[in-house]
């Protein structure tokens, strides 16, 4: 499904595709690292879709919550349905219940020695696993894309916008991976350039890279 909405929306969902290459790939021949992009997936469509609904984030919420504040901000019922407003409760209530779903393999993933499940049938569940958290993954985005793109948000208003200087241990990373950048005798910020240049592209590398530095964090803790 996240295809077709990259076929049909080239122009807003093309950025997920690397996170959709690297979901397949890792559900069909390596599924121990298919949470790892489940979330990165989540938080690409999340900056994507936040802002056409107007809903800002606090620094510190996870996925599960900004999940259920992109799905509390749409607006699923039909008009002039006489049982619009059942219609509404009732598809919230379902996405809350897919996105519950995906929370409790993704905890079950973190649980340790039971990354993606345990049983006598180790493999055969690990890439059961993956693939159940990979499709939750693809019906949930895919659809929430599109609603987003289709309809107005309840009572959406203009987002605030995050600033350069929001993410500081991020912009250190990226500079010391690539260094200064020389143009005739002056020296610049490869982060400052990403940012003020290809702000998709930046925003998709940052995103990459938190979802990493909470893995670390997660593996520290297990230990």
């Amino acid at each position: 499904m996240l295809h077709a909405l990259m076929q049909e929306h080239p122009d807003r969902a093309e950025r997920l595709r690397v996170h959709v290459e690297a979901l397949e790939a890792s559900i069909e021949g390596q599924p121990a690292f298919c949470l790892q992009n489940v979330r990165t997936l989540f938080e690409a469509a999340h900056a994507t879709i936040a802002p056409q609904l107007g809903v800002t984030f606090g620094k510190n919420s996870g996925f599960p919550g900004r999940m259920r504040s992109v799905i509390e901000k749409m607006d699923f019922s039909i008009a002039d349905h006489p049982d619009a407003a059942k219609i509404h409760s009732t598809i919230t209530a379902l996405l809350k219940g897919i996105d519950d779903t995906a929370v409790a393999l993704a905890d079950l993933s973190n649980i340790p020695n039971m990354r993606h499940g345990g049983s006598l049938d180790w493999g055969t569940l690990e890439n059961q696993h993956a693939a159940m958290l990979g499709g939750l993954c693809d019906a949930l985005v895919s659809f929430l894309f599109d609603v987003a793109w289709r309809r107005p948000a309840l009572g959406a208003t203009a987002p605030e916008t995050d600033r350069y200087e929001d993410f500081a241990a991020f912009n250190a990373w990226l500079d010391d991976e690539h260094g200064n950048v020389e143009i005739a005798g002056s020296l610049f910020l490869p982060s400052k350039i990403l940012y003020l240049l290809d702000a998709t592209q930046y925003e998709a590398v940052r995103m990459d890279w938190e979802a990493q530095q909470a893995i670390d964090a997660a593996d520290r803790e297990a230990q």
